[in-house]
């Protein structure tokens, strides 16, 4: 939504053709006419004559729509049209409403309730919305990675001793950075392992490729008779709806019979279907390889002069379809806008289409253009393309490097010389950065970081030593520490990161943690695990970020922030960014801001805080709930109140920190709703020893008094001069729901840090409920987010 509507304000998508009548070569946008080099017509049929003679007669004769599901009837034209398909395919078809509808007639048949799917990490929407009723009939969908056939092979091993079928759902040619699926591979895979089956939409290789127009996947291997194969009667097929290609009669009938949206939804109306048979017609004359061959030439010639121009390329191929690799969606959208200028309309291949930093121009070639068009464009192109990189301080070598990431390779090309320098400037901002905050000022620190939790610079001295001394990788953190000061030494902005391993999932729907953590569970602990560059430490909460928005130039000080995580995040190995915990909704200039940088929003669990604590005892704290939850608090917190005792002190042995650990370790182990790697024992003997750090431990009063007593809840806070901030807490299972202890915990809480003076809380993420009973209200909050890669998003949405 973000990404959409900013390249609506831009003026680069949700245009409107302004044409009284269109030629196939040009269209008139903002009252300018460019020559539209983003159709999918390629083959250009959509103005073929005897196409639009089959339209006026099938209107003629039929009218403009035949209203009946085709479960009761089709009109005759139906089975005229799927003759024509079975003969250009050799293989029995269905005809279908559309490609999207014939995924989501076909996959609920052919896969059983004892099959599982894989999924490119890349294959078309339609396939995955498909996957997904599949999901919610129990059906497990896994993810590969896009084009890996060696993990996609060892996955196929494993899940064949568990299923009947393991379908792979892939397109044939992919419409975004218009590479194809290896299919030949797959065909050698699919003759290796007789349980695997192969489901591949080949929308975008219709009718270019191929005897007959049979399809870019057809004209590299015979129909397997494990196969399933869809295609778009669209695009380049010029006419309305989608065809299934079935490897025998009695697979094609099943679907027939059976699926959903060939049961209850429209047909294709009779104009379109008269339109569908005079395409296939033509697609089984002598003239249609001659239209193939002339749009070969114009892809060859184009693929020739992006090799002189010294563009690059994720795949150089002989689809129409082409991807020029640029970067993060502002310099895809400027690179439009430039060349819209000169006359020529181009796409965007831009988040979330695409990874966020792997963004770039689409753009098709058809037969409506001329080889001088195909000149101009991309010599305006290649004139853009360098000027906007450089401009944006990007390159070849940045672009290649994002690209590899996830695996895709861009073409080396001989990047031009820069412009000479631009004359310098007046002094700019200057970014500092210390890799230990006893570098730092704590005075200095502390005035910057004032009433913002356990951010003081003797917090972070404390968390510095024990997240970088820590014996696990997963708990270990390399802190780091940046401010930006204008030339008079007003600091714009500071802030404190950490790198770190992360998981994935960590604010992932609880069912999907549960499914993740089978996975670790089962032998793989570092799936859906990354190394991230995250503010803050893996125990603050809060506002992580000091900035200035008085300054006139934040913006930029938050641009040279960003451009120094990268360059951490690269030195690091880590695969993303995440500044977390602002407020949601209330400031739009620094959502545009992150989104110009590259950075989604990403809403988080609210963050409960209390902002007013003035009351002087407790009779005035009740006053101050509502009537409900006063009455909650009193039934469920108060009346148990006498069967605790309270224990505050911070001289522990060492079994009784070992203790505390543990009742943490239990609340941890169950606790996916916020779904993070456990923080080490070392970090609870520290905040014990540190001033600002308050604990409280609850104990029954019914224990035996002359026995070793052990807690049954403990809650860790920082305590600063007018905030208190709860952190961790630890239960006791046998009387979490007997005694209502964590109500009881978060009641002794809230009074404990009154008593301390404070007069603002923070209570953290989760239960909600629990705490807003408690006077605490809900602050919408959000994460500014980068990711190198999508992989771990697609695995998530497919739980």
């Amino acid at each position: 939504m973000q990404v959409a509507a900013d390249a609506e304000s831009r003026g680069v998508v949700l245009l409107s053709t302004q044409d009284e009548t269109l030629d196939g070569r040009t269209l008139q946008v903002d009252d300018r006419e460019v020559v539209n080099f983003g159709s999918c017509s390629y083959l250009g049929l959509e103005h073929d004559p005897s196409i639009l003679a089959g339209i006026v007669d099938a209107a003629r004769r039929f009218g403009s729509q035949f209203s009946s599901s085709r479960a009761y009837m089709s009109i005759g034209q139906y089975d005229e049209l799927e003759a024509l398909l079975d003969e250009i395919f050799e293989r029995p078809t269905i005809a279908c409403a559309s490609t999207t509808l014939g995924h989501v007639s076909a996959l609920p048949v052919l896969v059983g309730d004892d099959d599982a799917i894989v999924l490119d990490q890349q294959v078309h929407h339609s396939v995955q919305t498909a996957a997904q009723l599949l999901k919610a009939r129990g059906v497990p969908v896994h993810i590969v990675r896009h084009n890996r056939m060696d993990r996609l092979e060892a996955l196929v091993r494993e899940l064949e001793n568990k299923h009947e079928r393991v379908w792979y759902l892939a397109d044939g040619v992919y419409s975004m950075y218009g590479d194809a699926a290896p299919v030949d591979e797959l065909v050698e895979m699919l003759d290796r392992h007789r349980r695997m089956w192969l489901y591949i939409d080949d929308a975008h290789g219709m009718s270019w490729a191929g005897e007959h127009g049979r399809g870019y996947v057809r004209s590299r291997i015979e129909h397997h008779p494990r196969m399933v194969l869809a295609a778009s009667l669209n695009k380049a097929f010029a006419a309305a709806g989608g065809v299934l290609v079935f490897p025998d009669q009695a697979l094609r009938d099943r679907v027939r019979r059976c699926g959903p949206t060939l049961i209850f939804s429209g047909p294709i109306q009779p104009p379109m279907l008269g339109a569908a048979i005079a395409s296939a017609r033509l697609h089984l004359s002598d003239g249609h390889a001659q239209a193939q061959a002339e749009l070969r030439a114009l892809v060859e010639h184009t693929n020739r002069r992006i090799a002189e121009l010294g563009l690059p390329q994720v795949e150089a191929n002989e689809t129409p379809l082409f991807f020029i690799p640029t970067g993060l969606p502002r310099l895809v959208y400027e690179l439009i806008k430039r060349v819209m200028g000169d006359g020529c309309y181009l796409n965007s291949a831009v988040f979330p289409a695409v990874p966020m930093k792997q963004g770039g121009i689409r753009f098709t070639i058809h037969r409506g253009l001329r080889t001088a068009d195909i000149d101009f464009m991309l010599e305006r192109l290649a004139h853009h393309y360098w000027q906007v990189l450089a401009e944006e301080g990007s390159g070849l070598d940045q672009v290649r490097r994002a690209f590899r990431m996830t695996g895709l390779v861009v073409s080396q090309v001989a990047e031009p010389s820069p412009e000479p320098p631009l004359p310098l400037r007046a002094p700019g901002l200057r970014l500092r950065h210390a890799a230990s905050i006893h570098e730092l000022d704590p005075a200095w620190w502390d005035a910057c970081f004032e009433g913002r939790g356990a951010m003081t610079h003797s917090a972070l001295a404390m968390m510095e030593q024990v997240f970088r001394g820590a014996d696990d990788p997963e708990q270990r953190a390399e802190p780091g520490y940046v401010w930006v000061e204008d030339e008079q030494g007003r600091v714009v902005l500071a802030t404190m990161y950490a790198v770190s391993l992360i998981k994935e999932d960590m604010f992932a729907r609880t069912q999907v943690s549960e499914r993740i953590e089978q996975i670790r569970r089962e032998g793989d602990p570092h799936y859906l695990v990354a190394k991230a560059v995250v503010l803050g430490t893996p125990l603050s909460v809060g506002e992580h970020l000091m900035i200035d928005r008085s300054h006139p130039r934040w913006g930029e000080a938050l641009s040279q922030l960003v451009d120094h995580l990268q360059a951490v995040k690269q030195r690091a190995g880590a695969s993303q960014i995440l500044l977390r915990d602002f407020p949601m909704g209330d400031d739009e200039a620094m959502r545009a801001r992150m989104l110009e940088l590259g950075f989604f929003e990403y809403q988080l669990p609210d963050m409960m805080t209390i902002d007013h604590m003035g009351w002087a005892d407790r009779e005035q704290y009740l006053a101050s709930l509502g009537g409900k939850y006063r009455y909650n608090l009193r039934k469920e917190a108060i009346a148990f109140e006498d069967r605790f005792e309270m224990d505050t002190s911070k001289e522990l042995s060492e079994s009784e920190v070992e203790q505390c650990y543990a009742l943490y370790r239990a609340v941890h182990a169950r606790s996916l709703r916020l779904n993070v790697f456990p923080l080490p024992l070392e970090l609870f003997r520290a905040m014990l020893r540190h001033p600002e750090y308050d604990v409280i431990r609850l104990f029954l009063r019914e224990e035996a008094s002359d026995g070793p007593r052990r807690p049954v809840a403990v809650l860790v806070s920082h305590r600063g001069r007018e905030q208190y901030t709860a952190l961790l807490v630890g239960l006791d299972d046998s009387t979490l729901y007997t005694h209502k202890t964590y109500k009881q915990v978060l009641f002794r809480c809230v009074e404990r840090a009154r008593a301390l003076g404070c007069t603002r809380m923070n209570l953290a993420f989760t239960a909600d409920l629990e705490k807003k009973k408690l006077g605490a209200r809900p602050q919408p909050t959000c994460a500014y987010v980068q990711l190198d890669d999508d992989y771990a998003a697609v695995v998530m949405e497919a739980c």
